[in-house]
């Protein structure tokens, strides 16, 4: 009996891989070129510079300032990893255990759709590498938002796994921190602080940071779109912040306690002359 289940269990597992690896195959040939990250050139804000070095104009499509990995402050690399993916130093761009809790509750879910008649939306696993896979090549990837296809899923991932392959935890978060919309027409950490904040993302206090980490998840998170909601999410950021031993209880309820003092708009600079500089 032992024997004949070995070889059933052994005939199952065999059948699953070459089910996945057929599946890779089919997909991989769709998948961009991921060396075209090496020559990685976001969209940035071009500046006009007058005589004495005052800026009299911005332009952009999309506000981001591109900074290194050392230009963001520490407690916001650390808020954004607990927010959003907590095993991004240990994972291998996909975090299996999220996966198979997720899928245990989407297929939970279904079964209880079915019995209700309501429609539910599946829940994301995704890890920062998958999120960044989309925001770079979100056309190879096939993303549009709502799109929970499984198709979709398997490029991300495919997409994912290449993007560790070739790239350091420290390069793809510096890809990351740059690369996603934050609200406000800013894109990345650099434009999102000094969007809210009126600072760079290296001088950003720990409540602050909260803050912003909380916009990746999405852009109605700002405080500018709905101030209770970003209060709950910083909330939640610093809450996970010392789950992972980042910081202390004492500190996280600290920080929740202060007030989120958005800075004033700056004046545009292109009100000088503005037909002239344009």
């Amino acid at each position: 009996v032992a024997r004949s289940a070995g070889l059933i269990a052994l005939f199952l597992i065999a059948a699953i891989l070459g089910i996945a690896t057929g599946v890779i195959f089919a997909y991989v040939g769709d998948v961009p070129q991921i060396s075209a990250l090496d020559d990685y050139a976001p969209s940035t804000i071009t500046r006009v510079y007058g005589s004495k070095g005052e800026v009299i104009g911005e332009f952009a499509i999309q506000r981001r300032e591109v900074i290194p990995y050392d230009a963001i402050s520490p407690k916001l690399r650390q808020a954004i990893i607990a927010a959003e993916d907590s095993e991004f130093e240990r994972h291998f761009g996909l975090s299996m255990p999220h996966i198979i809790m997720a899928a245990t509750r989407d297929v939970l879910g279904a079964i209880r759709d079915r019995i209700t008649g309501q429609r539910s939306r599946p829940k994301g696993a995704s890890t920062i590498t998958q999120q960044l896979a989309r925001g770079l090549f979100p056309e190879a990837v096939g993303y549009q938002i709502g799109d929970v296809s499984l198709e979709r899923k398997i490029k991300e991932a495919i997409v994912a796994v290449q993007i560790e392959k070739r790239y350091t935890k420290r390069e793809i978060f510096t890809f990351y921190a740059n690369q996603m919309y934050l609200g406000e027409g800013a894109y990345g950490v650099e434009a999102a602080a000094r969007a809210y904040f009126g600072k760079s993302a290296k001088d950003l206090s720990l409540d602050e940071s909260a803050m912003i980490a909380g916009i990746f998840q999405t852009w109605r998170n700002a405080p500018t779109v709905n101030m209770e909601r970003a209060k709950r999410r910083r909330a939640y950021v610093l809450q996970r912040m010392a789950d992972d031993k980042y910081i202390t209880q004492k500190e996280a309820s600290e920080a929740n306690a202060r007030p989120i003092v958005v800075a004033a708009p700056a004046t545009t600079a292109n009100s000088f002359a503005p037909y002239f500089v344009e």
